[in-house]
């Protein structure tokens, strides 16, 4: 497209399969310029909470890198569910947009046996006397009025599938663009 239809074309920086000390300092300050100039704290990076005070990169900030060193990626799911657990392992592939050459991968997991996902408040208490007693619990919480009860049932594995799979693979595709890009540190 030309800049009379309104878009200009950019060059995108590639990644050379070799790269000199030169070229790694390239790409970090690519990499940095991009989180001064286009990401947002809480938006494309931030704190997870419990996971302690080393910034995460997210979705979103994983998404502007690969736009701008021109990767694509591809996710391939395994399925490792059981009966009574939908759990994903999801390998994200990264391909160069430009050659297509294969650059690296990362690896996401999630199951529906992680505590966010694994339990939810009981609805009243008919839902908690119509739950098995294997599938219910009381878990405490502490507040402002101090420490309370909360009921809570098994969530329906069935019921978090999605979100589950979702999630691999966004941990997957964060893995990936970690990797590839060698950008942990950042």
């Amino acid at each position: 497209m030309s800049e009379e239809q309104g878009i200009a074309m950019q060059e995108r920086p590639m990644m050379p399969p070799v790269l000199t000390a030169k070229g790694l300092i390239a790409r970090a300050r690519v990499i940095d310029e991009v989180f001064q100039t286009v990401m947002k704290k809480d938006i494309h990076y931030g704190l997870i909470p419990g996971c302690g005070d080393k910034p995460a990169l997210f979705k979103s900030g994983a998404e502007k890198l690969q736009a701008t060193f021109g990767i694509a990626g591809e996710i391939v799911v395994a399925d490792l569910s059981t009966s009574d657990e939908v759990r994903y392992r999801v390998e994200a592939r990264a391909t160069s947009m430009a050659s297509g050459a294969y650059l690296g991968s990362g690896v996401g997991e999630c199951s529906s046996n992680e505590e966010k996902y694994r339990w939810k408040k009981a609805a009243n208490k008919e839902d908690w006397d119509a739950t098995a007693e294997n599938r219910r619990r009381t878990k405490w919480a502490n507040g402002q009025k101090g420490a309370y009860e909360i009921k809570q049932v098994r969530t329906n594995p069935a019921d978090v599938a999605n979100t589950v799979l979702k999630m691999a693979a966004k941990r997957g595709r964060v893995d990936m663009t970690l990797t590839v890009l060698g950008c942990s540190d950042l």
